[in-house]
């Protein structure tokens, strides 16, 4: 038996966030899942889903930016307040909510960035983090690459001067984001450290925890992964230190019977009896 609850969860700085718990009956552990930038938190409900049937209670929930309600042309929301600002304030959230329960985060792209820069995470038993690099232009493929270039140094820019944000969603692109988003998103990914980069480490974003986690991490990514590819994910994990270790398993999309996986195909349901139940036995082990 499962339950879904909405709920609202307020960041340091006054702006809501509106999520959705997945609740099982006597849920083992509670998992706060952070999502890919620009996705629908939607996408990812049928893998959390099984979450939730195998014991787990799912947190799932939006970015500053990411409701159809919020005024993207005059805000200066930042990259990093996904992570300094929105996640901490739903780590508080679901803290508070389930005080007893041990505490799990699986990150997608973004998602598993950007915990580092929450402050406490003392109470965290692990992490999974699914397609989570650097996302290095010069490490994407050719094409990928030219796509991205034009992305963020034309499409971004004029649209930015039209609408005053990046109104990507009318064609396709992904969904709409805040100019400043984008901007600091692209920045990072002109370095293959990313935010590690001396450029902005400890200057533009926090030192954060990285150098100094305290659980394990697990991290996943496929070698057809145009972003998070070998290349990319050595380059930002390299930059990450934990005194319980962090592991990596490469995924192969013929292993799946696929032709691809990229950078989102993790979460469809055809990887539910391979991927996702090889995820929650992971999940199992962190709480041994």
């Amino acid at each position: 038996m499962m339950k879904t609850e909405n709920f609202e969860a307020i960041c340091s700085d006054g702006i809501k966030l509106k999520g959705t718990l997945i609740i099982p009956t006597n849920p083992k552990a509670v998992i706060q899942f952070n999502c890919g930038t620009a996705t629908k938190k939607e996408f990812y409900l049928p893998f959390l889903t099984f979450l939730a049937e195998n014991g787990y209670l799912c947190c799932l929930w939006n970015y500053r930016g990411s409701e159809k309600s919020d005024d993207l042309k005059n805000n200066y929301y930042k990259f990093s307040d996904y992570g300094t600002k929105d996640m901490s304030a739903i780590k508080t959230f679901l803290e508070n909510r389930f005080p007893k329960l041990p505490f799990l985060f699986i990150g997608h792209s973004v998602g598993g960035q950007q915990i580092g820069f929450i402050e406490n995470l003392d109470n965290v038993k692990g992490t999974i983090n699914i397609a989570v690099s650097s996302g290095y232009y010069s490490n994407m493929p050719f094409a990928y690459r030219m796509k991205a270039y034009f992305f963020f140094y034309v499409f971004s820019p004029i649209s930015v001067l039209i609408s005053g944000f990046v109104n990507s969603k009318p064609y396709g692109l992904m969904e709409n984001l805040p100019k400043e988003v984008v901007f600091e998103w692209r920045d990072w990914l002109e370095k293959e450290n990313y935010f590690f980069d001396e450029k902005f480490y400890g200057k533009t974003v926090p030192n954060g925890n990285f150098k100094n986690f305290k659980f394990p991490i697990h991290v996943y990514y496929s070698v057809d992964d145009t972003i998070s590819n070998s290349k990319n994910t050595k380059a930002f994990w390299r930059n990450v230190k934990s005194e319980k270790g962090i592991t990596f398993s490469a995924l192969t999309p013929t292993e799946f019977g696929l032709k691809k996986i990229d950078h989102f195909g993790y979460f469809r349901k055809n990887m539910k009896n391979h991927l996702w139940k090889d995820i929650v036995n992971k999940l199992d082990k962190f709480l041994d």
